[in-house]
């Protein structure tokens, strides 16, 4: 007795379906909207032609889905690109901008005055006086130099 494993258009489109629709997440973040047309739109075809909705042949499978996929990009093409584009309005702070610390001496511009932080002794500067113990925040780092002014 011969073991054949025959597998069905139905079967490829819901396997292929899924495959694209993993690539897009996984390896595109979401950055086309193509290979996400196409899985949806195999899966919806693939799910068709197994309950008999469709025939399982190869001409109606490409051009169902082909169909679908330009319908589905031209009803959720919009949407999709605005919430892929959304901007949150908060400020990303890279690094040691914005670090927040204080110190038990008083800082003036001609007189930097050094600050232990992360296994790295800083020169820490400012443009204007600063009183010792007030709050500061770091607002520009360089090589072992933290600019900072009053935080508030």
């Amino acid at each position: 007795m011969e073991n054949t494993f025959v597998i069905s258009i139905p079967q490829i489109l819901l396997i292929v379906g899924i495959l694209l629709l993993v690539a897009e997440i996984i390896f595109f973040g979401f950055a086309t909207f193509v290979l996400f047309f196409v899985g949806i739109a195999m899966l919806i075809v693939g799910a068709a032609m197994t309950i008999g909705l469709l025939p399982t042949d190869l001409m109606t499978a490409i051009f169902s889905v082909s169909i679908l996929a330009i319908v589905s990009a031209s009803v959720l093409w919009k949407y999709l690109k605005r919430l892929q584009s959304t901007k949150s309005n908060k400020k990303i702070e890279v690094g040691l901008v914005g670090y927040e610390f204080k110190l038990d001496v008083d800082i003036s511009p001609d007189k930097p005055v050094k600050h232990f932080y992360s296994g790295i002794e800083w020169d820490v500067i400012s443009d204007d006086k600063i009183k010792k113990n007030t709050p500061l925040r770091v607002i520009k780092v360089e090589v072992g130099k933290l600019t900072v002014k009053p935080n508030g």
